[in-house]
């Protein structure tokens, strides 16, 4: 019996249907007893296979995201092409413009849910006054439910020291975004996710053109703006070829020079190591290649 190509595609529940990437596809037999093969799909939600005709059960997992597991499927000699629905968290917001819900989830050092993991935040801004109603506790606390998912309404750009049951001598300074959510893991660990540059940088430059001075601005992974000289203590900031394109930093602002014809890149990595992201796409606007005539 020949093998026939299964394709399947992954999207989630939203109206825009997007393609869910990373989740894990295990193929076992129609009982359940036997696993076949496992795959994980693409940046499109596809994973394909190349099964025998018959009848499999396929399971799917994603951290945070919810399927309707089990799925049964029967190979035909026919195109077998499947869609699946991914069930997507709907990011909660809150009734109240001066709250901000941070919402996430937590697991722990073997990648199991993190459940009933209590979360404290304390207030830097104390005493204070929300729309002539005063606020009097001092701490908030939130903890994981059983998947690890917790949730916690905070005053926009308001600023808490967190500490983390298992983690009760590390505590971090967070800073709410001014928006109606925020990622909650990301607010605990914010990176520099992505640059913009005031003006925008060039694709092509001249010799014997004057030094150009830009502004960086990075965006923190927890929806915060840098000023500029934060901006270049968290990035650095480099030429892939000094020679062509010349690179100056100070007091926050980048100048471009350029020396010789060629192509160079303007790069930037981020200085702080301490933060692990996997998948780990990279600041987003970097690199730039800039052409010199």
């Amino acid at each position: 019996m020949a093998y026939q190509q299964v394709d399947i595609f992954i999207k989630d529940n939203t109206p825009l249907q997007q393609p869910v990437p990373n989740v894990v596809v295990n193929t076992y037999s129609a009982d359940g007893s036997q696993l076949f093969t496992q795959s994980t799909t693409d940046a499109d939600g596809h994973v394909g296979f190349l099964l025998d005709e018959a009848t499999y059960q396929f399971r799917f997992f994603k951290f945070g995201v919810g399927f309707a597991n089990p799925k049964y499927i029967e190979v035909l000699a026919t195109p077998n092409v499947f869609d699946i629905v991914a069930t997507l968290l709907s990011p909660p917001v809150s009734n109240d413009l001066r709250l901000c819900v941070a919402y996430g989830f937590f697991r722990d050092a073997t990648g199991a849910p993190a459940p009933n993991t209590d979360i404290h935040f304390i207030t830097k801004f104390r005493p204070l006054l929300l729309d002539g109603s005063a606020v009097l506790n001092e701490r908030v606390s939130t903890h994981t439910d059983k998947n690890g998912y917790a949730q916690v309404s905070l005053i926009r750009c308001g600023k808490y020291d967190v500490t983390i049951e298992g983690l009760e001598d590390y505590t971090r300074c967070i800073a709410v975004p001014d928006a109606p959510n925020v990622s909650l893991p990301d607010l605990l660990f914010p990176v520099v996710q992505a640059v913009t540059f005031s003006p925008v940088v060039p694709l092509t430059m001249t010799v014997g053109d004057p030094d150009l001075q830009i502004t960086p601005a990075g965006i923190t992974s927890d929806g915060n703006t840098l000023t500029p000289p934060q901006t270049c203590e968290a990035v650095q900031f480099s030429s892939s070829d000094s020679n062509v394109l010349g690179l100056l930093i100070a007091g926050g602002i980048l100048t471009l020079r350029p020396l010789s014809a060629g192509t160079a890149e303007l790069r930037g990595v981020r200085n702080d190591k301490s933060i692990v992201r996997i998948p780990d796409p990279g600041l987003i606007g970097l690199p730039i290649s800039v052409v010199i005539s």
